[in-house]
C-alpha cells in the first residue's frame, strides 16, 4: 500500500511539474510576442495570425523552443478562425 501511495505522489509531481512547465512557457510566448511580435490590422483575423507565425519562424530553436505552448495554442486558435 505504501508502494502505490509514494508510486502515486511521484506521477502527481511528475503532473504537477509538466503543467508549470507548460504555464511559463505559455506566459513567456504571450510576453515575448506582445513585445517582439509584428502587428497588423485587427480587421483581418488572419493577417495577425500570419504574422505571428512569421515572428515565430524567425526566433532562434532556444526562443522556439521555449514558447512552444504558446505556438500551438495559438496555432490552434487561428485554426478555429479558419486561418492555415
Amino acid at each position: 500500500m505504501q508502494v502505490l501511495m509514494v508510486l502515486m505522489l511521484i506521477v502527481g509531481i511528475i503532473v504537477l511539474m509538466i503543467a508549470v512547465i507548460m504555464g511559463i512557457s505559455y506566459a513567456a510566448g504571450t510576453v515575448l510576442s506582445a513585445r517582439e511580435g509584428a502587428k497588423v490590422d485587427p480587421k483581418d483575423p488572419c493577417a495577425q495570425c500570419n504574422a505571428e507565425r512569421d515572428w515565430y519562424e524567425g526566433l532562434p530553436p532556444l526562443k522556439q523552443n521555449v514558447v512552444t505552448v504558446w505556438w500551438l495554442v495559438n496555432r490552434y486558435l487561428c485554426g478555429l478562425k479558419g486561418c492555415n
